[in-house]
């Protein structure tokens, strides 16, 4: 049975007793809590019997909704997972964030392995989630991940749109690869090539970031390389010289492995201006580096 879930930065393990202090600082929170159905805890006893019942749900089912900690420091900051709902006879997804860790794609982050756990190692067949009409950082996420929405309808006394997510499709990494779709010209992609071209490269690379979480090999690295590249650019803004080296060399070994074109970029120009920086930065005395590459768009052949 499944204890541990781990991303690059979170750290997923079901609650325990000695929990309870800790997650009483969301769910007490009444802006965390905002769009649940049944509020926020008004005492740390509430929260005590919450968790009670998670573990309860844990023995029998194998899973339930964990507590999210931080990786590097080991700090609680949220919840996510799995509840069976008995009443309408689903399985629902849910993940919320202390208050401090909004608008970092952590719950873009959580939500995808909760996903890929409950298809391959819980071989749950249909996910459903419902969120409040009104929160649309939660309904961005679900549908980032490739939930459609099915209805509205009132759940748990909440106005609630109801989304799901079926694993019939076949393999859960194909399926996922079949709705991740790298298009350049709208959503978190589109944001982060106009920030990027815009010199905005911190915010470039949290539009792609938040995409990169949920996107699949190939494209995973491919990403992952551009989101290096707008950090190396990033340092080299704050006059961090060796971190733009060091950021501009990783991101060429990751995109020097891809075609000259993949999924509508142009790979090859890109890295040719990434050698023309990295050999004016290193070289003594440091020559004036090119302009900043702007990434091509192409035609993707069908």
């Amino acid at each position: 049975m499944r204890t541990t879930i781990e991303t690059s930065r979170l750290i997923l393990r079901p609650f325990e007793t000695g929990d309870v202090e800790a997650a009483f600082t969301w769910f007490g929170n009444p802006n965390v809590m905002r769009f649940t159905p049944t509020g926020p805890d008004t005492s740390i006893e509430q929260t005590k019997t919450r968790l009670a019942k998670y573990q309860e749900h844990q023995t029998a089912h194998g899973f339930s909704k964990w507590i999210i900690l931080d990786r590097r420091l080991g700090r609680a900051i949220g919840d996510s997972g799995l509840l069976m709902l008995q009443e309408y006879r689903w399985i629902d997804l849910g993940f919320r964030l202390a208050q401090p860790y909004w608008g970092k794609g952590l719950a873009t982050e959580v939500a995808s392995v909760w996903v890929r756990a409950a298809f391959d190692d819980f071989h749950i067949d249909r996910l459903t989630a419902i969120v409040h009409p009104e929160n649309l950082a939660s309904i961005r996420v679900l549908e980032k991940l490739g939930f459609l929405t099915e209805r509205r309808d009132t759940i748990m006394g909440m106005n609630s749109i109801v989304f799901s997510l079926s694993a019939k499709d076949g393999e859960t990494d194909s399926s996922f690869r079949r709705r991740m779709s790298l298009d350049w010209t709208q959503g978190d992609l589109h944001e982060g090539l106009r920030c990027f071209h815009s010199g905005a490269f911190f915010e470039a690379h949290e539009h792609w970031e938040s995409v990169w979480l949920a996107a699949h090999e190939p494209e995973r690295m491919f990403l992952q390389g551009l989101i290096q590249v707008a950090a190396a650019f990033h340092h080299f803004q704050r006059g961090n010289c060796a971190g733009t080296i060091s950021l501009l060399r990783s991101a060429l070994g990751r995109l020097d492995r891809y075609p000259a074109a993949f999924t509508g970029i142009a790979v090859t120009p890109l890295c040719t201006v990434i050698r023309l920086w990295l050999e004016a930065l290193e070289t003594i005395p440091q020559a004036s580096p090119p302009p900043v590459p702007q990434l091509q768009l192409v035609a993707i052949e069908s």
